[in-house]
């Protein structure tokens, strides 16, 4: 079970990959839904000769919703969206948005052909995971 989002052996990148977005890895909280992204590329074209790199672990959410895997929506509480997506909650709280004020935000991803687009990378991979406590360690 991963349980943050550093790895003791990260694999190579192809050389047209961009460098995910760095978060600094927190323990996982036990019982709670995770979403993590991995096998990310630069281009939905892009021809890859290994894994690509690894995306962040999303969380803790409070659901996931796939529709017709043309929409991949989720809810979190607005400490975890300020985490992950720190653009949108300062352009919501700007605008007056209530989404912004909780108990949860809801939001989607961005879908780029088969991906999910997360700070300028395309995943072409994504796994939901309840942490356990072996994870929160």
């Amino acid at each position: 079970m991963i349980g943050t989002l550093e790895r003791a052996a990260a694999p190579s990148r192809s050389a047209g990959a961009q460098i995910p977005p760095t978060i600094p890895a927190l323990p996982l909280e036990p019982g709670k839904l995770y979403l993590r992204l991995y096998h990310g590329r630069a281009t939905p074209d892009e021809q890859m000769e290994d894994w690509g790199s690894d995306g962040p672990v999303i969380g803790p959410l409070a659901s996931i919703h796939v529709t017709y895997m043309s929409h991949v929506k989720f809810a979190a509480a607005p400490d975890v969206m300020d985490r992950f997506f720190p653009e949108v909650m300062a352009q919501w709280r700007t605008s007056g948005v209530s989404n912004s004020h909780g108990p949860l935000c809801d939001w989607q991803f961005n879908l780029i052909d088969d991906f999910i687009e997360y700070g300028g990378i395309l995943y072409g991979d994504w796994s939901t995971f309840l942490a356990d406590d072996n994870a929160a360690r």
